[in-house]
């Protein structure tokens, strides 16, 4: 348990700075889940919702790999995304046994947000570097994606120790600006429109959550995000392009910018794409080629014609695999949320961390195909399996312990 703590510790904490922590970390629980796996411990009976999500898990790769083997041939980068979620079934089955220590992961997370921050505004104030960035790969999208999401991740993780310490309220809000700080800097459009629906979430974290409640936080978003684009010139630069260039692709059919039009042309040919081939779509790998006859009959201006993806998660699985790679895709998100939302009065704190999770990375998903992203994906597969095998694990302890009551 010390070790799996440790690593619940270290993948959040080097998700965003230094991924190569993080993949060792998760090479490290891969294989130590199947050692375990192999001692035949014995396990308590999965649930209804828990077969359902890992039955997400193994049918993703499945089907991929049946796409690939029969259809276009084996290619093993369009393989490596889904096949993490074979490989983290190990970690979720030692840890709903195991468990780990959840105040190593809240740390962790704490950590991250932290770092991602600092790193943020050494990079934009004293190497004046006009977007930041961290060790994911080289992408800037992952390093405001990730870094905003740790810092909404702490404020949850924090979530029980605010009434026992009010230090810890602070604490808190320190990582939730520096996270939110890092993914400003980064100049992440995509990730920012995430904001208002992870603020929505957040309120959950109350005693009593209303309507009420919600919209109050939502209309202070409004201003302070309001405050923000009027004081910063960055951020009004970065978003002063949007409407301009929906304006000038729907109307005239163009792309006005190098970000927001050439993003919408690329969603534009997935869809007539995936139009065309509604069922199973046209296999992984074939974008580039299925889009060129679009844009040589002039249905899809030429500047999108370079462009290898699509630029969104849902676009994308509708174009490889149809109607079919979606329900898989948002599968996986969904029955994890279900699992967390099942887990709500157990652990708020945890159960709700996993609610951001799957918001942020579905809001994030419309910008990019976030799982493609390496130390992103990982980032995912890898945590989910940790918050859902710690979330069941927690359970079956105290049903085992009311079991125990209940004898004596």
């Amino acid at each position: 348990m010390l070790v799996l703590s440790a690593c619940a510790f270290i993948v959040p904490a080097a998700s965003v700075n230094y991924p190569s922590a993080l993949y060792y970390s998760a090479i490290f629980l891969v294989f130590s889940g199947l050692l375990f796996l192999l001692n035949n411990s014995p396990q308590q009976p999965l649930s209804k919702l828990e077969k359902f999500m890992l039955g997400s898990w193994l049918f993703y790769p499945a089907i991929t790999a049946l796409d690939l083997w029969f259809r276009v041939g084996w290619i093993w980068t369009e393989f490596q995304e889904p096949s993490r979620f074979i490989l983290v079934l190990p970690i979720y089955f030692m840890v709903r046994r195991v468990g780990f220590s959840q105040n190593a992961l809240k740390w962790g997370v704490w950590f991250g947000a932290v770092a991602a921050g600092v790193w943020a505004f050494y990079q934009k104030q004293y190497l004046g570097f006009h977007r930041v960035s961290g060790g994911t790969s080289g992408l800037i999208a992952a390093f405001g994606d990730i870094s905003l999401l740790l810092g909404v991740m702490s404020v949850a993780m924090f979530q029980p120790n605010w009434k026992m310490n009010p230090l810890f309220g602070p604490l808190a809000a320190v990582a939730l600006l520096l996270g939110v700080y890092a993914s400003l800097a980064s100049g992440t459009k995509g990730g920012w429109i995430s904001m208002p629906l992870l603020c929505w979430v957040m309120v959950d974290l109350l005693d009593k959550p209303t309507y009420k409640k919600r919209f109050l936080v939502l209309f202070t978003f409004a201003f302070l995000a309001l405050l923000v684009w009027y004081f910063v010139p960055f951020v009004q630069q970065r978003l002063s392009v949007i409407v301009p260039a929906i304006t000038e692709y729907f109307v005239h059919g163009k792309v006005a910018d190098g970000s927001a039009g050439i993003r919408l042309a690329l969603w534009h040919s997935a869809l007539l794409i995936f139009i065309d081939n509604p069922l199973f779509g046209t296999g992984p790998g074939s974008y580039y080629i299925e889009k060129i006859p679009l844009v040589e009959a002039g249905l899809i201006p030429p500047e999108a014609g370079p462009h290898l993806g699509p630029h969104n998660q849902l676009f994308n699985s509708l174009f490889e695999t149809g109607i079919i790679g979606a329900i898989m895709v948002y599968s996986i998100y969904f029955s994890f949320l279900l699992l967390c939302r099942q887990h709500l009065q157990q652990n708020k704190a945890l159960a709700i961390t996993g609610i951001l999770m799957v918001v942020g990375y579905m809001d994030f998903g419309i910008a990019e195909v976030i799982w493609d992203i390496n130390n992103a994906g990982v980032f995912f597969a890898v945590m989910i399996a940790m918050i859902a095998g710690k979330l069941s694990h927690d359970k079956n302890a105290a049903n085992t312990a009311i079991g125990v009551n209940a004898s004596v």
